[in-house]
């Protein structure tokens, strides 16, 4: 049996492409009330900088240290597990972030990327060097983020080179973060055919609160009509953010927005609720306008809705700040019965966030987990000391079924529904 040891599923197999700087994360975290984070792997100023050994022996030093107590720049970071880590590092997740000019100053964000910086390599020439060197899993996740990605002049191209790669390694799983304000033929014609998730965040219900917000005084309108545009095609997977921060989470403006979602048909889209990342705690008056907002989507019968992980870590706190609340408000909401044992799909990173920060999740109320990848019966594994199990255990139960996932809602959602498993057993009420 291998050693158990401290890392991350970031050090282990991530790998962020900045415009002159790759990075293991895009992690932030407090400590101290001081925001650590995003933690650089080496600088970049041509391609003759880059090096799949440079990237091994980086990873595996800060792995080093933090196992022998010598100080790194992950020290407090949530995320740090002490596991069973696979020894041999093989890449999962690429973030292409290799430009930062961006057509939004949004408030919330920095200037790694809005700075007006054009990649300093080659990014497809190195991509085919990892290739080569089978530094990569044989499924690769990409997440594409910025700047924004449409204003890269080879976007178009360089989106055709990824999708359409080969057979090692594929890439099942592309997502692009882009703001929307500009429409794109080719991001389009990828959601048609289902090749690619898109993530468009918001953050903003009327136009003062946009200019506020995003930085910009174009955009608001062409938003909402560019996603309509986007979503039409049932096959089209788009995913609707929006990240509270000051001066856009008061009732009025989360009634604006649903008031638009609804108007351009956008509740067949998946919905995320972020917070600010640089906000430490959430207010009270934040936690309950989440929740708010959380009905009001669930109101106008949005596909999903979702407390990203920022939330999901900060909202019990917030909420205990009012002495009212209560176990049985909370399970009135979720819609749980007070003796209702639950099945919990995932054992990731978000699992865990909900299960620690939840009020009402405890071991009385999980019957067991799904995970796939997990399962093991030779091994008997166990989540929070509960049973790892099968997906075809979850069929042959008539428990509902709570997806444990923001990134991977969608995806769980559909395997579900395959399996033959009544959409109804899906919990989709919210569970703090």
């Amino acid at each position: 049996m291998n050693k158990k040891f401290i890392s991350c599923e970031d050090l282990q197999g991530s790998v962020y492409f900045g415009p002159d700087a790759l990075r293991h994360c895009c992690q932030r975290f407090f400590v101290k009330g001081k925001m650590q984070g995003d933690v650089e792997i080496f600088k970049v100023n041509s391609n003759d900088d880059l090096s799949v050994k440079k990237i091994l022996d980086e990873k595996k030093k800060i792995i080093d240290n933090l196992n022998n107590k010598i100080p790194t720049a992950c020290d407090g970071c949530p995320k740090l597990e002490r596991k069973n880590w696979k020894k041999d590092i093989k890449i999962n997740k690429m973030s292409i972030e290799i430009h930062s000019k961006c057509n939004a100053r949004c408030s919330y964000c920095s200037e790694m990327y809005y700075g007006g910086l054009n990649p300093k390599y080659d990014f497809i020439k190195f991509y085919e060097e990892l290739s080569d060197n089978k530094i990569f899993e044989e499924d690769v996740s990409i997440t594409w983020g910025g700047g924004e990605p449409v204003l890269l002049k080879n976007f178009e191209s360089l989106l055709k080179k990824i999708s359409n790669f080969g057979s090692y390694p594929t890439h099942k799983d592309i997502r692009i973060y882009s703001n929307s304000f500009i429409y794109n033929d080719t991001l389009h014609k990828y959601l048609n055919e289902g090749k690619i998730i898109l993530t468009t965040s918001v953050d903003a219900g009327t136009y003062e609160t946009f200019k506020k917000v995003r930085g910009v005084k174009k955009g608001f309108k062409e938003v909402f009509k560019n996603l309509e545009k986007y979503s039409e095609n049932p096959k089209a997977k788009v995913i609707i953010k929006y990240i509270l921060t000051s001066g856009n989470h008061e009732k009025d403006e989360i009634d604006s927005f649903v008031k638009l979602i609804d108007e351009h048909k956008l509740s067949r889209c998946n919905f995320e609720i972020s917070s600010d990342y640089k906000i430490e705690k959430l207010t009270l008056n934040s936690a309950n306008n989440i929740i708010y907002f959380y009905n009001k989507l669930q109101n106008i019968k949005a596909k999903s809705v979702l407390l990203d992980d920022h939330v999901r870590k900060r909202i019990k706190d917030a909420l205990l700040l009012d002495k009212k609340i209560s176990e049985d408000k909370l399970l009135k909401l979720s819609s749980l019965n007070p003796d209702e044992k639950i099945i919990i799909w995932g054992t990731g990173g978000y699992a865990k966030a909900t299960i620690k920060n939840s009020m009402i999740l405890n071991d009385k109320r999980i019957a067991f987990f799904v995970d796939e990848k997990q399962f093991s019966k030779k091994n008997n594994d166990k989540f929070y000391n509960k049973e790892i199990k099968t997906p075809e255990d979850a069929l042959n139960s008539d428990k509902r079924i709570f997806i444990a996932s923001s990134t991977y809602w969608q995806v769980i959602h559909e395997k579900i529904l395959g399996l033959g498993i009544d959409n109804q057993r899906i919990i989709k009420q919210l569970i703090i």
